[in-house]
């Protein structure tokens, strides 16, 4: 790809940066910072790849006509952090932040409290998890979204039409759902298409729909929903979580691990089989492996989904760990001891093999049955 056919994407102002209207319309902060006669604040930009976080911090520094450097905190050294932030006026760009280390974000927070130096950081995590707070009280903190449809459709057009490229509408549509909400990612497609004359009835061989994992958080996120989904009895929506984790390449065994607590934890006493067929679907997915036992992980999700829950011995072990973690350590009363010095009584010599006797030595009350326990 040529210099000209680049500049077809370059964004020269803010009115051509697609999406994220919630901070870039009039009167948002990221269009007043953009537009204002002074230096603007410190700003740390969250979000997926391919948003716009780093195209805006770039034409920030051109419309306040600073000195600009970008360095990526991957391969940054503390040293080479030093040396950029020697100039002023200096907007520095700092890709992925949350790679610093602590001393590595301590450096920054003298320059970022003196004139000239702005600093907009930008990262797929969410700051508040991995960078200090100290960092955070010196920078304004903005979350970008993810494109949507609409956005990544005008960038296509605008880079199919200066390329000269003829497509028609379905052919736009089916870019911009390979691109998968990133525009870095739509930007490389409609180069190959190009560069490699790539046509609609040949698409679907070069490119697919990438629904991995931006980071731990998202990971994380759409496990959550699918337990959560499983809890609510709501089978359709853990069915597509389950295809969603499947299709980022999630380890089938990790599934269904997690599938395995949900038995006992949300399931519980009111289906003392959900623990066996959870069980038995972790052993299969051992055997067996993808593709083919996404089928049995489909089968003990929609069981696990439609059958009754309790969570009455889960909220009873609590009770108890709570109790011992507050300093309840009750002595074993003497007949319950491996040498017992009064007698046991033994409850298989009783009636419906059951005795009372004593079991602690102060009373306690952990379990309460719940309305779908079988027992």
């Amino acid at each position: 790809m040529d210099d000209d056919s680049e500049s077809c994407f370059k964004t020269h102002n803010l009115e051509e940066l697609f999406g994220q209207e919630h901070l870039l319309r009039k009167n948002k902060p990221l269009y007043e910072f953009y537009y204002a006669d002074k230096l603007p604040p410190s700003l740390i930009l969250y979000g997926p790849p391919g948003c716009g976080k780093t195209s805006y911090a770039k034409m920030l520094s051109e419309k306040h006509n600073t000195h600009f450097i970008h360095i990526n905190a991957t391969s940054s050294s503390s040293a080479h952090l030093r040396n950029a932030l020697k100039v002023k006026p200096l907007l520095l760009v700092v890709d992925e932040i949350h790679r610093f280390d602590k001393r590595q974000q301590d450096i920054l927070l003298p320059f970022l409290e003196s004139d000239g130096v702005v600093m907009v950081g930008t990262s797929t995590y969410n700051p508040y998890f991995k960078l200090t707070k100290a960092l955070r009280s010196r920078c304004f903190v903005y979350e970008f979204k993810p494109l949507d449809g609409l956005s990544l459709k005008k960038i296509a057009k605008k880079g199919v039409g200066c390329l000269g490229l003829e497509v028609d509408d379905d052919f736009l549509d089916r870019i911009v759902l390979y691109a998968s909400k990133d525009a870095r990612r739509l930007v490389n497609i409609i180069k190959m298409v190009a560069d490699f004359h790539i046509t609609k009835d040949n698409l679907n061989d070069f490119f697919d729909v990438d629904v991995g994992f931006d980071n731990e958080t998202q990971r994380y996120d759409l496990i959550s929903a699918f337990i959560k989904s499983l809890r609510g009895s709501s089978v359709d929506a853990a069915l597509y979580y389950l295809a969603r984790l499947i299709k980022a390449n999630e380890d089938p065994e990790f599934i269904a691990r997690r599938m395995c607590i949900f038995a006992s934890e949300d399931v519980g006493l009111a289906d003392n089989n959900a623990i066996n067929i959870a069980s038995s679907t972790l052993n299969i997915v051992k055997d067996i492996g993808l593709p083919e036992c996404y089928i049995n992980l489909a089968h003990c999700c929609v069981y696990l989904a439609k059958t009754k829950k309790s969570n009455s011995s889960y909220a009873a072990v609590k009770k108890a760990l709570k109790d011992i973690e507050n300093g309840v350590i009750l002595d074993v009363p003497p007949h319950l001891k491996s040498h017992p010095t009064k007698p046991y009584l033994y409850p298989h010599n009783y009636k419906n093999s059951k005795v009372e006797q004593e079991y602690t030595t102060k009373k306690v009350k952990y379990f309460e049955k719940r309305e779908n326990d079988t027992l």
